[in-house]
């Protein structure tokens, strides 16, 4: 297994610029805990305009919330658009507001859950099985230039992924009439690697020492799941981040994980990293990823496989954060000489005279 989960590169090269003063969402006072209603409200309303969610979970860790979290209240949230970060945030706020109530709030080691130990064999025996193959990975980026939370389309990447039992490598595939795709230590902005079986192995490796809560059920791609959030201490993790001009840090990271309640498949994975430096170039960083039965050509056989991902990673005191939004496609058993695209060479360029 290999030891680094991921490795995430911000390069970071947008310049700031300076924004209009934030909504307060309806009548809430700007200092006051945050309803439930006056957070969906700012999400539908705000987010995308004049604020981003990184600036609501701020503004959650300052002042706090004035509701219980529940699976459906978060549910809500994530219908009008929250991400991981802002839910962790949530419940970061809520979990503040029960030990200042005196309510009991569980640590350290938990009891064994059935179904979760039930879950990580069926991960185990997975991966077993999986073998070696090929896709085609598209990455279409876009950058939020000035903390508006409003996305703005820069460009696509389009990668020859291959997974075997080493990890994963990244090849780039150029067509004629679409712009060139580097390397991914070349391509600049902002990168993630680990989207597939290195992530689900270690959140499920018991030497990760995840602590799984139960966080109710939802139908998800016409299947029943079971939700857990999840925690994964610094201590244990294997998780890097890296941004340009500082050096990598080992973080702990939390999220939710969505299980087929039948079959005890992942079928989603939401995770943000938890207490990153305040000097740290990055405020905040978030992944999702989707799984779906996908037919292997070569094979003819289903596997449970990545089918979409997405990368969010900024700076919010700069007002400056990029997005990657990928979509895994083309599976194939691998083979040797294999190519998913029309591979291009760009043409030298001759000396200036």
């Amino acid at each position: 297994m290999r030891k680094s989960f991921a490795v995430i590169v911000a390069l970071l090269i947008c310049s700031a610029l300076l924004v209009p003063a934030k909504g307060q969402g309806g009548n809430q006072a700007a200092d006051a805990p945050l309803t439930l209603q006056a957070l969906n409200t700012m999400l539908r309303r705000e987010v995308g305009r004049n604020m981003t969610e990184a600036d609501l979970a701020a503004r959650i860790e300052r002042f706090g919330i004035a509701f219980d979290p529940t699976p459906d209240a978060v549910s809500r949230l994530r219908a009008n658009g929250a991400h991981q970060n802002l839910i962790n945030a949530v419940k970061r706020a809520a979990d503040k507001l029960s030990a200042s109530a005196g309510k009991v709030v569980m640590t350290g080691p938990q009891p064994s859950d059935p179904f979760i130990e039930e879950s990580r064999k069926v991960v185990r025996d997975y991966l077993d099985e999986l073998p070696d193959f090929i896709c085609q990975q598209d990455i279409q980026r876009y950058f939020d230039h000035d903390g508006s939370g409003a996305w703005e389309r820069a460009d696509t990447l389009v990668y020859e992924l291959t997974y075997n039992r080493k990890g994963e490598s990244y090849k780039p595939i150029n067509s004629v009439g679409r712009s060139i795709t580097r390397s991914l230590e070349l391509a600049g902005g902002a990168t993630s690697t680990g989207d597939f079986a290195v992530g689900l192995a270690l959140l499920f490796a018991p030497e990760t020492k995840t602590v799984f809560t139960p966080a109710g059920k939802e139908r998800l791609s016409n299947r029943q799941t079971l939700l857990y959030d999840f925690t994964v201490p610094k201590e244990s993790s294997k998780f890097v981040v890296k941004a340009e001009g500082a050096d990598p840090l080992t973080q702990g990271y939390s999220g939710t994980v969505w299980i087929d309640a039948e079959t005890k498949k992942v079928l989603r994975i939401d995770q943000a990293i938890d207490d990153l430096p305040k000097s740290y170039p990055i405020t905040h960083s978030e992944s999702s990823v989707d799984y779906d039965i996908v037919r292997l050509r070569g094979l003819d056989v289903d596997f449970l496989l990545p089918t979409r991902a997405e990368f969010i990673i900024g700076d919010r005191r700069k007002k400056r954060q990029a997005r990657n939004v990928m979509h895994f496609k083309f599976y194939r058993k691998f083979e040797t000489d294999v190519k998913l695209g029309d591979d291009v060479t760009p043409a030298p360029q001759k000396p200036p005279q």
